[in-house]
């Protein structure tokens, strides 16, 4: 996955179970070391996959959601069930089925387990980031701590926002400091719905009232604003931020994000379950920013495979993506968006040793 570099046949890789010690061909490199060697066989394999967006605490709620509805309906739907209840097995179940399909570093999202889901991502193995994401309309006091900031083998946490219609700005932009100081990446659901639109553009709609009965309706309507402009007004879109999905994005919305800087998680089966739209992929993709996947929960996908995501993506899109395009959309890209890269995205010296092999039926898609 380096830039420029294409396949390479008979590949090998020299690890000491923790770092990438060397890679080239068998050939070139099998008299430098002694070792236990591993043949796969004839496969083909890539750096391990990255899902930059998933909500793994909503894991119980696979097949209890409605879908193809619009948002509105969805997250009605999400709401009549014990939404943010950890319920273990199934979190295990989905985190046994990510790394079965390759997936070795995940961005989760907790509104209220935080704690709890990093002990549990942990312990499976998987590498992480989790992030405990604010919701609400209190301002923070001075020195107020927005995660637990412990580190573990595999995984960090880190502060995450909501959306705009949901969170505050001063909340926000504490939380964007706070992140920036501990050196951690910044995630937040940005243009997702058009009701997301219309109570950032105008304060209005059925869903700005149910969020205004909740108690949890933002300051930020009747700007005349997009979600991406207002956001950018606040001063926290850059190379460290992580916006997901950008359905309702217009070209002057991807100009500000390209020249920010700032990161795009594409999520297009979620946008389809729940009915939201299609993000304009191509001229995201096209602008220069750097886009990566991510699958949100099983309560609003078929499942929590990167594979799927990307064979998903690639059937529908109407520009042609390399090889190493593709890849790099559940490899590399998610690395950078996330600030992993010394350790992920690229099967390089100093690097985790970690590694997916391409499913048989997507080698033709992927290396035409």
């Amino acid at each position: 996955m380096k830039s420029g570099e294409s396949l390479i046949h008979d590949f090998a890789l020299i690890h000491n179970g923790t770092e990438i010690l060397e890679t080239g061909t068998w050939s070139s490199i099998k008299n430098h070391f002694s070792g236990d060697v591993t043949d796969l066989g004839d496969v083909t394999i890539v750096p391990g996959l990255i899902n930059a967006h998933v909500h793994l605490e909503l894991s119980h709620l696979e097949g209890k959601t409605v879908q193809g509805q619009g948002f509105l309906s969805w997250i009605t739907s999400l709401l009549k069930n014990p939404t943010y209840k950890i319920e273990t097995d199934a979190i295990n179940k989905a985190l046994s089925g990510m790394l079965e399909s390759g997936t070795v570093f995940c961005a989760d999202i907790s509104t209220c387990n935080c704690s709890k889901m990093s002990e549990l991502m942990n312990e499976s193995g998987i590498g992480f980031y989790s992030f405990c994401e604010a919701i609400g309309q209190k301002i923070p006091k001075s020195g107020a701590s927005f995660f637990p900031d412990k580190v573990y083998p595999r995984g960090k946490t880190a502060g995450a926002g909501h959306a705009p219609h949901s969170t505050c700005g001063e909340l926000l932009i504490a939380v964007k400091k706070a992140d920036s100081a501990a050196k951690r990446p910044f995630s937040i659901h940005l243009a997702e719905n058009e009701e997301e639109d219309e109570i950032v553009g105008q304060g209005t709609g059925p869903f700005a009232e149910m969020l205004r009965k909740a108690g949890i309706l933002s300051d930020c309507g009747s700007k005349g604003l997009s979600p991406v402009e207002y956001i950018h007004s606040l001063g926290i879109l850059d190379e460290s931020t992580l916006a997901i999905h950008c359905v309702k994005v217009s070209e002057s919305d991807i100009k500000i994000l390209a020249d920010t800087g700032t990161n795009v998680c594409l999520c297009p089966r979620s946008n389809e379950f729940i009915g939201e739209g299609r993000a304009p992929w191509e001229k995201i993709i096209n602008s220069g920013i750097n886009t990566c996947l991510g699958t949100d929960s099983i309560a609003s996908n078929h499942d929590l495979n990167m594979w799927n995501e990307l064979e998903y993506l690639l059937k529908e899109i109407h520009i042609k993506l390399t090889s190493q395009q593709a890849l790099s959309m559940i490899t590399k890209n998610g690395a950078k968006s996330l600030m992993i890269e010394d350790l992920y995205g690229s099967l390089e010296v100093g690097k985790r040793p970690v590694f997916a092999t391409v499913p048989s039926h997507l080698k033709n898609l992927l290396f035409q």
